[in-house]
């Protein structure tokens, strides 16, 4: 079994002719959210393996925060999580490199494109994933193009509320 919590990126500077994409940072705002969201994230899951995430800079930021919760003992950057990827190569990669838990840190659409193309073999995207929300998805065995089964998906305010007592 092999599984890929995807993860969208925490709410960044908005995009403008001056700041190219590729530099766009985290609001402070969007640290904070990103922080409480990550927390929540640190409950749901045990050991990761992998933590991967896009080189852009506001990908890489927040897998900053969430590494400090999560503690990945491997830790990488791919051109496989940038939004306008082909998202059968990054099933591809991690079918190779055969991670149990991975969590994937990236852009929309592109992981909605990925969560699509790994339940359906279609890319086209049908799930919403807000700025630091996450999904989990699961396959019975390596990551394959339909062959995966949604086990969650949270919105950041899903991810920071308190369990009911």
């Amino acid at each position: 079994m092999q599984r890929i919590v995807l993860f969208r990126h925490g709410p960044a500077e908005e995009p403008s002719d001056e700041l190219a994409d590729m530099a766009r940072a985290l609001t402070d705002k969007g640290r904070k959210k990103t922080e409480k969201a990550a927390r929540g994230l640190s409950t749901l899951l045990g050991s990761v393996d992998l933590l991967l995430s896009s080189p852009l800079l506001r990908a890489v930021q927040t897998a900053d925060i969430v590494d400090e919760h999560l503690h990945v003992p491997r830790r990488e950057e791919t051109a496989l999580l940038e939004p306008a990827a082909d998202p059968q190569g990054l099933i591809d990669w991690l079918a190779e490199d055969g991670s149990e838990l991975a969590v994937l840190i990236g852009h929309e659409p592109h992981l909605n494109h990925l969560a699509g193309l790994s339940l359906t073999g279609n890319p086209d995207g049908f799930l919403v994933f807000r700025k630091a929300g996450a999904g989990m998805i699961e396959f019975p065995d390596r990551a394959a193009s339909g062959r995966a089964e949604l086990r969650w998906l949270l919105s950041p305010s899903h991810l920071t509320r308190k369990p009911a007592t």
